[in-house]
């Protein structure tokens, strides 16, 4: 079974990943959607007449910038499947998505892989068209397939075995101080633990473009500060010390 994972602070943008779940190929999954609890009614107001378990986040802490991580790492305790695959608000995937993780699971169960995805202008629940950004990690050179360094993976569209989020224990939380880059740490320390990770380009998502959380200016702020905080911990990581998150 595959367990979707979905961390959102905006239930506008959750229509469109539902009706994409709604018309996958592959019906052996579940979909867990974290968020605030004061989130509950305005989600379940939206996504009347689909499937999903609503988890609420832990509580904020006093000198956090956000809650994701704590979100994330809620989401993968409760996850049931044996692969995960996170998949975040506001992004279109077509029908053969979770088929096309499964089968890389069969294949590999300590690949983790993650799919190439645009921002593209509002078009509701269906395919977004107007291109407005394009993903700087894809590449032709090595066909639609290829490894690649863990700090190169995005949580946007992507598939974990739940077995390594579980080695690790999962997230370090500590990185909801600071904006970003918390789920490449936590990609190195599989990587230390044995995990692999790879671009299928053919696995594509297309993201609708939202402003950052808090602006662009606060978010650069708290970007170098998780910037910071990964520079802090990599020693540590290469000599295969600090190897578990919060899980």
């Amino acid at each position: 079974m595959i367990s979707c994972t979905t961390p959102s602070i905006r239930p506008e943008m959750l229509p469109i990943v539902a009706n994409c779940l709604a018309n996958q190929d592959f019906k052996d999954f579940e979909w867990l959607i974290g968020a605030p609890e004061r989130l509950r009614e305005p989600i379940k107001g939206v996504l009347k007449g689909f499937s999903y378990v609503f988890v609420p986040e832990p509580q904020k802490r006093e000198g956090d910038f956000y809650n994701l991580n704590k979100c994330w790492n809620e989401l993968f305790r409760q996850a049931k499947g044996d692969l995960i695959v996170d998949i975040v608000d506001g992004i279109w995937v077509p029908n053969d998505t979770l088929t096309s993780f499964w089968s890389h699971y069969e294949n590999n169960p300590n690949a983790c892989i993650s799919g190439i995805g645009h921002q593209y202008e509002d078009n509701g629940i269906r395919k977004p068209e107007v291109l407005v950004w394009r993903d700087p990690r894809l590449q032709t050179q090595y066909g639609s397939f290829w490894e690649i360094n863990p700090i190169d993976l995005e949580l946007c569209l992507t598939s974990l075995p739940r077995q390594g989020v579980l080695d690790v224990k999962g997230i370090k939380e500590i990185f909801d101080k600071g904006a970003a880059i918390s789920e490449k740490e936590m990609c190195v320390r599989m990587d230390k633990s044995g995990y692999r990770f790879f671009i299928d380009s053919s696995i594509e998502y297309r993201a609708i473009q939202h402003p950052r959380i808090g602006g662009t200016e606060k978010w650069d702020k708290h970007y170098k500060i998780a910037c910071d905080l990964l520079d802090q911990m990599w020693p540590k990581i290469n000599n295969g010390e600090d190897l578990e998150g919060n899980l």
